[in-house]
């Protein structure tokens, strides 16, 4: 996720959906995975035929992604962040390397969750196809994501649409279907009325076993 689209239409739908299904399954607290990848903070005005510095303090206002605790006040739930950079650095050999270090350390911060959480994964596009990279999550890493949970866990998925593809709610729920088992029941969650370009796919997580991967 980047800061730019913090509190975007997309974003009322995705926060509809997340407090739909808290208070729907009773589930008292929410993981979001934001595959965070910053966005710069310095820009600069042009005031006539001068320029001067566009306050940081503005960038950080509107392009906060942990503004979302007010909503959780509010709303009585809690929502944590994993806000660890989804960005490949030196440190690693390969971009794979990286992304099997990253998802480890979301898993093993679900296994941490003692009560119900809806764990929220939010990549920028959705479900990653033959040729992906850091807006997409792969099927091999959402299986790890599903291993990691347990009964009582609810999944939700960030899906955007793709270009030049008309039917790209069925064609992506097919292949997310597919990543979690083609015998386990996946709701879809779409507000047309805001976003038509965004949909969530849920999985109970106690409707899940290995054994459905194909």
């Amino acid at each position: 996720m980047r800061d730019r689209w913090y509190g975007d239409k997309r974003d009322i739908v995705k926060w509809g959906a997340v407090l739909a299904l808290a208070r729907k399954q009773a589930i008292p607290a929410v993981l979001q995975v934001a595959f965070y990848r910053p966005d710069r903070l310095h820009y600069r005005l042009t005031v006539d035929r001068t320029s001067e510095p566009l306050s940081v303090d503005v960038i950080r206002h509107f392009r906060d992604i942990n503004h979302i605790q007010r909503l959780a006040a509010n709303a009585n739930v809690r929502i944590d962040i994993h806000k660890d950079l989804f960005q490949w650095n030196r440190e690693f050999r390969t971009r794979e390397d990286f992304r099997k270090v990253y998802f480890n350390k979301v898993t093993s911060k679900i296994k941490r969750y003692s009560d119900p959480v809806i764990v929220l994964l939010d990549p920028d596009t959705g479900i990653a196809p033959k040729n992906y990279d850091f807006k997409h999550v792969t099927p091999q890493e959402i299986q790890s994501i599903l291993r990691a949970m347990k009964s009582g866990d609810v999944f939700l998925f960030y899906q955007h649409a793709r270009q030049r593809d008309r039917g790209w709610l069925n064609s992506t729920k097919e292949e997310f279907g597919q990543a979690v088992g083609i015998s386990v029941p996946v709701d879809t969650i779409t507000c047309n009325e805001i976003a038509s370009d965004v949909a969530f796919f849920v999985v109970e997580r106690s409707k899940w076993v290995d054994s459905a991967i194909d």
